[in-house]
């Protein structure tokens, strides 16, 4: 499935994406078959696990796995394979299931992110499909039936306009992008005789079977709609339905008080393998044990769910609570398998999801229109998304998920294949095209079915965490700079930088003294005998000017009395 040793490589991280579900179930607790006087759980693991796991020959010897968390760090650090690391998450999930309360009337009971696959040898998977491939469907919403948020808010009161809005190109498209089937939406007046709105329904259906049989490859299921307990229309659909092999199956109107069991036993009169789908909501997956159904390998179910239906579904005032959200939807969107696998094992009733796959995330394509909504602050800032990178990634992320739970079961069938204005087809403008599968597709929303495994590691990771800023990014910080040692980083250079004192000084290098000359030593005497001589006659000099100039001195004074 999922989680093997090939895709454990991509999972970002196993305590993320494995753990917070396992080992909040049942507080992780678990014990062994046959008890042996322990109570373990997420945090202490059997000493011997590696035997119980079967790979007691292969894991090394000195490889502890005392935890849960063990199991994350020893294959992390190379320790152990991805097969070992695989087998000791299985071992976990096994244990964990089979010490979960009321397991065989839980359908939530082997969910585990998503990741776990619930089997029941005994009771192989039944489908109306001979190909081995799941139901790839789209329904046509607002042909027949209220959905208003098609058709612009208006019924579409004059039939003759399906015409003009869907044509055989629309059935190629549906073909090319690789679904494998049409559901079509019929009220049981087509078949109530003398009824002049029937009659008109019946010329559109059949102008739909040519042009969607004119393609090839499409199958159809025709899902009944009652106004009362119309048991003749309904066998009379019936019998229409397995003389056309456009055919698929027939879903059976919800909300007959005609018990189900009356109405398909009075079709198996004359039509004993012609598939139907029995209308269900998710409180009736616990109810089908003992219905009658078992016996009848033709008989499956049509599961119709809502994920815009509470208050914690649809209720959001700001853009931040609008991306959490969606982050909400993401999140819990890969648990629907969980029901549908459920119901295969412990009630013996494959399930389609035949109503439910849209990405929408609330209710504001019936703002206006519908007497059922309730404005809590979500809509109003439908332009913030349209063309935004956050909405888009996150979108197909959702849309790959369901893809992918649903798939777990017969199939599933998408909202609507396009809306009656068609106006900008693929730019996600209005709350409506996200019902929409052609503008999904076109957008670049949807998952490539052409592909062998589409969206097949859509559930391997949770959805990315950052709702809290959508498209905007926290202004860049400086990180802290590298560890230099004994220096420091020098944003200037961008290297480290390191203090060298200076090496002592050293003498600058000096020249040997040349060799002294007697011709060099000789021509200097005679400067410094011609500077004797010139000092003392300068001396006697001034001795002689002095005794000339002080003679008569002492005639200029009187003498000092005694």
């Amino acid at each position: 499935d999922i989680l093997n040793s090939k895709t454990l490589g991509n999972m970002h991280d196993i305590a993320l994406s494995f753990f917070a579900s396992a080992c909040g179930k049942n507080r992780g607790a678990f014990v062994l078959d046959p008890p042996d006087g322990q109570t373990y759980g997420c945090l202490n693991f059997p000493a011997d696990i590696a035997e119980l796991a079967g790979i007691g020959d292969t894991i090394r010897e000195d490889v502890v796995i005392n935890d849960a968390n063990a199991i994350k760090l020893q294959y992390e650090g190379g320790n152990t394979t991805a097969t070992e690391t695989v087998a000791l998450l299985e071992f976990l999930v096994e244990n964990v299931y089979k010490a979960s309360p009321s397991k065989e009337s839980s359908p939530y009971a082997c969910e585990f992110n998503g990741l776990a696959k619930l089997e029941c040898p005994d009771v192989p998977l039944r489908s109306p499909r001979t190909d081995g491939m799941p139901i790839r469907a789209v329904s046509l919403a607002g042909l027949f039936g209220d959905a208003t948020w098609a058709t612009g808010g208006k019924p579409l009161k004059d039939l003759k306009k399906i015409e003009s809005w869907y044509t055989t190109k629309d059935f190629e498209d549906m073909k090319s992008i690789g679904l494998n089937t049409v559901q079509i939406t019929v009220p049981t007046a087509a078949f109530t005789p003398n009824d002049k709105y029937g009659q008109q329904v019946m010329e559109e259906v059949e102008y739909l079977l040519d042009a969607i049989e004119s393609v090839g490859g499409l199958q159809v299921i025709m899902t009944l709609v009652a106004t009362g307990d119309e048991l003749d229309a309904v066998v009379t659909a019936a019998d229409y339905a397995a003389e056309n092999p456009a055919f698929l199956a027939l879903t059976l109107p919800k909300g007959m008080t005609i018990d189900t069991t009356t109405v398909v036993e009075s079709i198996r009169a004359k039509n004993p393998e012609l598939p139907i789908f029995v209308p269900l909501n998710e409180g009736d997956l616990i109810k089908l044990k003992g219905s009658g159904f078992e016996s009848d390998p033709y008989v499956f179910g049509s599961l119709e769910m809502s994920h815009t239906s509470t208050v914690a579904d649809i209720a959001s005032s700001s853009s931040q609570e609008d991306r959490s959200k969606l982050f909400y939807h993401e999140a819990t969107a890969c648990m629907v398998r969980s029901p549908l696998e459920y119901t295969a094992c412990f009630q013996d009733m494959p399930v389609f999801l035949g109503s439910g796959f849209d990405l929408s995330i609330d209710d504001c394509f019936l703002e206006g229109i519908s007497s059922t909504f309730k404005d809590y602050g979500q809509c109003g800032r439908f332009e913030e998304t349209t063309y935004s990178d956050w909405w888009a990634r996150h979108r197909a992320s959702y849309a790959a998920r369901q893809l992918f739970a649903a798939e777990r079961g017969l199939g599933w069938s998408f909202a609507t294949w396009k809306l009656y204005s068609e106006d900008d087809v693929g730019v996600i403008d209005t709350p409506a095209k996200l019902l929409s599968l052609k503008d999904v597709v076109e957008a670049g929303l949807f998952p490539n079915l052409n592909k062998e495994l589409p969206a097949n590691s859509a559930c391997l990771n949770p959805p990315d965490n950052d709702f809290a800023l959508g498209d905007d990014t926290l202004a860049p910080t400086m990180g802290p700079p590298p560890d230099c040692g004994n220096g420091w980083w020098n944003y200037t250079t961008n290297n480290c930088t390191y203090w060298i004192p200076p090496p002592p000084p050293t003498m600058a290098p000096t020249e040997p003294c040349p060799e002294c000359e007697c011709s060099a030593v000789s021509s200097n005497l005679p400067l410094v005998w011609a500077g004797l001589i010139g000092a003392g006659a300068m001396f006697v000099i001034g001795i002689v000017y002095n005794m000339v100039t002080n003679r008569n001195k002492r005639s200029d004074y009187s003498a000092i009395p005694n």
